[in-house]
């Protein structure tokens, strides 16, 4: 059997920003570095050849304005000792270092002129010097002259090279300061991602509901569509559990009222019979019109009822179940009127209403029917001991109970509620001519 192939783990974001950026800081360090030794080295060449130019210009003012040589002596090369001097003025010859003439004497004689490169070892000293030199070849008075001035180098470019080397421990203590910022700016960087990492692993304890949007702009908007995921799963769960709720409501009185004539210990009529029958069909519609309504989300089109049909089928049923509470019928409607409301969602609005109706009565439960313009009006009204006007607004909200001693999961009113606003319709709680508490239904009727 062979085994899957291993998932390539990506690298993380953090290694890749230290991947890119030190290298790159290193590598820009050490190209500073290259460039201020290029330009310390082109900028010493440059003041060199200046200077050299300068001496060999004075030392042509001063042959032209004195006699010959013999103005240029010891003490004019004393004060510029730091320079070798080589003259030639006709036969005669001048050397700023005598001692020195087996390396001065051949500089006289080289063919180029301007800023040149000396390789010489002083007659005192075992080492080679590097010079830069500067020839020049006139002729003053008839007379050709060459001049050769020239500075040691290699003594310039030892404290060059010095400088630069201190620079190179400038630039290797800047550079470890420099990491030292990357690292602290990529940890810094990171750290809304292990923030992120914290409030999903909240999410998942359910520690929280939503992710903090406290976040910097490249990340706002993938947590608004992480959000905006979550609110459509919770919306959904939501409608889902309210689905079940309604579901296990809906079956519940017919279920009751199935339990009552088996359980009771009369004997069972083909009346009774019939009833069972019908109860169970009413099930089994409840469950196919539970399933329709999650598949299209709303009530069906041209749907239609027999109101005074089912009311009365309703009402037998609920007084098999409250067989304490007369249920009253006040209806002046044809027998054929139809209503443009399912079946299941009348049954469900009208069983209810009157079986909450019936909980709460002492003896009397009283149904109306009416149209009123382009509104069906249904009225549920008991003669219990009602509920206090602060209270009444309270009613219908899912999950909210009168009385936790009565039997129920306070989902009757809220259901019908969820069903009236199906049909642009509105519920009214008020006191009722009969002593407790009166529902007043009114179901907008829809123009096709």
């Amino acid at each position: 059997m062979s085994l899957p192939p291993k998932t390539e783990r990506s690298r993380s974001i953090r290694t890749t920003l230290l991947l890119w950026l030190l290298p790159f800081a290193t590598l820009f360090m050490l190209l500073a570095w290259y460039l201020h030794g290029a330009l310390l080295d082109r900028m010493s060449r440059d003041f060199v050849e200046e200077r050299l130019q300068q001496e060999v210009a004075m030392i042509e003012q001063q042959l032209t304005s004195r006699d010959g040589l013999q103005t240029l002596d010891s003490s004019y090369f004393g004060a510029l000792s730091h320079h070798l001097f080589a003259i030639r003025f006709g036969a005669q010859t001048q050397l700023s270092h005598p001692q020195w003439s087996a390396m001065l004497q051949p500089w006289l004689d080289l063919p180029a002129q301007g800023l040149i490169e000396l390789q010489g070892t002083p007659d005192d000293e075992n080492s080679t010097h590097r010079y830069m030199a500067w020839r020049a070849e006139r002729e003053i008075s008839g007379t050709p002259v060459t001049i050769v001035a020239a500075e040691d180098y290699s003594r310039l470019q030892a404290g060059t090279h010095e400088l630069h080397l201190w620079t190179a421990a400038v630039a290797i203590g800047l550079l470890v300061v420099l990491f030292a910022l990357i690292l602290l700016a990529v940890q810094l960087s990171m750290r809304p991602v292990r923030q992120l990492q914290q409030d999903l692993q909240a999410l998942k304890q359910g520690k929280l509901q939503r992710l903090s949007d406290a976040v910097p702009q490249e990340f706002s908007g993938l947590i608004a569509q992480l959000n905006q995921l979550l609110d459509t799963l919770q919306h959904r769960l939501q409608k889902v559990r309210e689905a079940n709720a309604n579901l296990s409501h809906r079956i519940k009185t017919p279920i009751a009222a199935i339990n009552q004539l088996v359980s009771s210990s009369q004997p069972i009529t083909p009346e009774a019979r019939s009833q069972i029958s019908q109860r169970l069909e009413d099930i089994s519609r409840q469950l196919d019109s539970s399933l329709h309504a999650s598949q299209s989300g709303g009530p069906l089109a041209g749907a239609s009822c027999l109101p005074l049909e089912q009311t009365r089928e309703l009402l037998w049923m609920l007084g098999r179940l409250h067989t304490s509470v007369e249920f009253e019928l006040d209806c002046t409607l044809p027998d054929n009127t139809r209503w443009p409301i399912d079946e299941q969602d009348f049954s469900e609005l009208l069983g209810n209403l009157a079986d909450n109706a019936g909980k709460w009565a002492h003896s009397r439960v009283r149904v109306s029917l009416s149209e009123n313009g382009r509104q069906r009006v249904l009225v549920v009204e008991d003669d219990g001991p009602g509920v206090p006007a602060q209270e009444r607004e309270q009613l219908g909200t899912r999950g909210w109970r009168l009385d936790q001693q009565m039997p129920g999961h306070g989902l009757g009113l809220a259901i019908v509620r969820d069903l009236a606003a199906r049909y642009q319709g509105t519920i009214q709680f008020e006191a009722s001519e009969l002593g407790g508490l009166s529902a007043r239904l009114q179901l907008q009727i829809r123009q096709g």
